[in-house]
């Protein structure tokens, strides 16, 4: 007695040859281009060198910069490109300085126990 040749009812998976699935080099190349794209015109990760805005921000916090919005609004921090050197100014005081606007700071990462939304500091204020 033998045993019927077909008594498998799946069969295995066969690789065919053209597959429709995307390499792994195709993957790693569209996310470095898209990271690139979204790192050079929409957020930017900036690193707060002195203790100018204190204590809005201090020395070693990191940012994150929305470089669509030129127009800093009432309230907010702008990152300003002052003849190559990039500070951080509260909105009023950026529109006077004549330097270029790279964009408003939106988002503090670091350090995590001070995570959240950055807002200028009001001044005239008693604390």
């Amino acid at each position: 007695m033998s045993a019927p040749t077909a008594t498998d009812p799946v069969p295995a998976p066969v690789a065919r040859t053209g597959s429709r699935r995307p390499g792994v080099l195709i993957v790693l190349v569209v996310a470095v281009v898209t990271a690139s794209l979204v790192r050079g015109l929409l957020l930017e990760s900036y690193h707060v060198p002195s203790a100018g805005q204190a204590p809005t921000l201090e020395p070693g916090d990191r940012v994150l910069v929305l470089k669509t919005d030129h127009r800093a609004e009432a309230g907010d921090l702008a990152l300003v490109d002052d003849d190559g050197a990039l500070r951080v100014l509260p909105s009023t005081e950026a529109a006077g300085t004549g330097a270029d606007v790279v964009g408003s700071i939106v988002w503090r990462f670091w350090p995590l126990d001070r995570l959240g939304p950055v807002t200028a500091p009001t001044t005239g204020v008693a604390p």
